[in-house]
């Protein structure tokens, strides 16, 4: 299991809070220094970050760290698929 990197967090929550912080905080429910706190490095608990993912449309691992991280800690999920065509598929087999 990966450790949470404060830098990625506090790069991709400044992302999503943008220039809003006080529209932020009060669509979260949460105090105005609480999330000045968290731009500054501070890692919120884990029912806060749940509520900031969902907020964001983002999953949890994509605040806590890099994509290739995310990837290897969900066990692969993140790689992207071949592309395969059925056509080709077809004329490889000698099919129609």
């Amino acid at each position: 299991m990966s450790t949470i990197s404060v830098p990625v967090f506090t790069r991709r929550l400044r992302e999503v809070v943008a220039d809003e912080p006080k529209a932020f905080a009060y669509d979260l429910g949460l105090s105005l220094s609480a999330v000045y706190n968290y731009l500054n490095g501070r890692v919120p608990a884990t029912e806060v970050l749940f509520r900031i993912a969902r907020y964001s449309g983002r999953p949890m691992e994509w605040f806590l760290s890099e994509p290739e991280e995310t990837a290897s800690a969900v066990g692969g999920l993140g790689e992207a698929a071949e592309p395969t065509s059925y056509a080709a598929a077809a004329s490889e087999s000698g099919g129609t």
